[in-house]
């Protein structure tokens, strides 16, 4: 069910029935029936309120920001069963998204249904009768976390887009607000996340797995401080990122890492392959996961009742034969093109963690729409996984890891390779022999070495998208376009048809025609230049 942001103001009452989690706090049973009137009053309802707002961070709904991130980049094409098979995610791909695109409307929905949870319960919180001491300060930080998020998801897909942080008494008021800049959105999130930070703990205990820590916030304000400062404000034209006391800069974002690092609250897992196994999530790499089960029992395919992992369902093989039967069929969605595959040094043992070879691992399949052979092996569906009840393809338990701390090490590698190179090779190196050995340490490090690492550590976790924007549009559109230079001969090349970057379009989406026609004239006037 599609949350629209207009009539999302005329809820008077919240059913959390669609609660996407695991582990304790996030394994919260439904409540019905429960009235804004009488609720928001005890710290169980307050508990089950903010796994709410969990929950729309992790609702996929055709909008899967990490999915449709590898389908823009040079990690993969977009497949499906033909070009109309998701034409929006096809659209996107061929840089002629319109304001009728419904992933982008989806996206937009997402977001401001999640900040409407955030709000409704930021304002009712002081109505709750604490007893705990401290969860007040916790639930109310990691709700900020979230909608902090949620202001990131769109100002780096719309660019322009209203803030609201109270539930508004009317529809009119809806229509009216104000559509803000790029900069005020970014103030917002820093003004969010710097509050959350200083409430958040550091070590989140075995029974709270999923919930964030202080860890998980430091590295997305790093992470999109590097977004911020690689393509917002030489692109977009945004100031220093501040939420108007607090500048989050260079030495901000250094020392957040540095925090993180010297917490010994994570570490690496010293086999690669690992991170990928079923039975071995939330585990100590992981900063931030997005947490999915089968306890939904989903049949329901309008997405914001599915609490499985839906996209590795997307990402699947279709009718595949062979490989002992492990393989759940799937649709053939962000194919991981040859650019990817041949970007891994030979022995690199993470390219057949991260892309599985349907040619050489199935007797047969399906070879549909911008087949490359190569699927996401990270997240593709399992039948040993299939769900206890609903459809199975709405119910795998499998998180997406959002955030690892391989990333806060190649952040951090990153943030130091002018300042200190010493501990920039050091941290990369951390990184690179834990799956190449101590004989692939570099003794020097360069920006496209930092580059090549982060394209091969993350493959399929939907990072590249946002590194090629931040090194410019020069750079995003040579690695773009040349991934659909693909091998002669093919016996499907013409799916292939080549794209053009279009840097005008800021790797955003179109604010959505639907908010334009709900709104009051001239509320979403503001548009990325490929859409004005």
């Amino acid at each position: 069910m599609k949350r629209n942001l207009l009539y999302i103001s005329s809820i008077l009452a919240l059913t959390f029935g669609s609660i996407s989690c695991s582990d304790s706090f996030l394994e919260l049973e439904p409540k019905t029936g429960q009235v804004e009137a009488n609720y928001y009053k005890t710290e169980d309802q307050a508990l089950l309120a903010v796994a709410a707002v969990y929950d729309a961070y992790s609702v996929q709904n055709w909008q899967f920001v990490p999915t449709m991130s590898d389908i823009f980049s040079d990690d993969a094409f977009c497949g499906g069963s033909n070009v109309n098979d998701m034409s929006q995610w096809h659209e996107m791909e061929m840089f002629n998204m319109t304001a009728e695109n419904n992933s982008s409307s989806d996206l937009w929905n997402r977001c401001y249904s999640g900040i409407y949870r955030a709000n409704l319960y930021l304002q009712k919180q002081e109505g709750v009768e604490w007893k705990t001491e401290g969860m007040k300060a916790r639930l109310e930080a990691e709700t900020l976390f979230l909608r902090a998020y949620f202001y990131w998801d769109l100002v780096r897909h719309f660019g322009y887009t209203p803030i609201i942080t109270e539930v508004l008494p009317s529809v009119e008021d809806y229509k009216n607000l104000p559509q803000n800049t790029p900069a005020e959105l970014f103030t917002q999130i820093a003004s969010d996340l710097l509050k959350a930070v200083a409430a958040l703990p550091v070590q989140i205990p075995s029974s709270e797995k999923g919930r964030i820590s202080k860890g998980a916030a430091q590295a997305l304000i790093a992470r999109i401080y590097l977004y911020h400062e690689g393509f917002a404000k030489p692109v977009i034209g945004v100031p220093a990122w501040s939420d108007g006391n607090t500048t989050i800069d260079k030495t901000y974002a250094q020392t957040a890492l540095e925090q993180i690092i010297s917490s010994n609250a994570y570490i690496l897992l010293p086999d690669y392959t690992d991170l990928w196994d079923w039975e071995n999530q939330n585990n100590a790499e992981s900063l931030l996961e997005i947490q999915y089960s089968d306890k939904a029992k989903s049949g329901d395919w309008g997405g914001w009742n599915i609490n499985g992992n839906f996209s590795s369902v997307w990402v699947g093989v279709r009718n595949p034969v062979g490989d002992n039967g492990r393989i759940y069929p799937g649709w053939s969605f962000a194919q991981p093109t040859w650019s990817l595959y041949n970007e891994f040094e030979t022995g690199d043992p993470r390219r057949d963690a991260a892309i599985y070879n349907a040619d050489q691992r199935l007797t047969s399949y399906t070879k549909a729409f911008m087949n490359t052979g190569f699927f996401n092996n990270k997240y593709l569906a399992l039948n040993a996984y299939i769900g206890s009840g609903g459809d199975p393809s709405h119910n795998f338990p499998r998180n997406f890891a959002d955030i690892r701390y391989a990333d806060v090490l190649l952040m951090a590698s990153e943030l130091f390779l002018t300042d200190n190179p010493a501990k920039a090779v050091n941290y990369f190196n951390l990184v690179r022999t834990r799956s190449l050995g101590a004989g692939a340490a570099k003794t020097n490090v360069t920006i496209d070495d930092i580059y090549h690492e982060r394209r091969v550590e993350f493959a399929g976790e939907g990072l590249r998208k946002w590194d090629l924007l931040r090194r410019g549009n020069d750079y995003a559109a040579a690695r773009i376009n040349a991934s659909f230079n693909v091998p002669s001969g093919l016996p499907n090349q013409a799916d292939f048809a080549p794209r053009t970057f279009r840097a005008e379009t800021w790797g955003m989406f179109p604010i959505p025609a639907s908010e334009i026609r709900n709104t009051n004239d001239g509320a979403l006037s503001q548009m990325v230049p490929a859409y004005k």
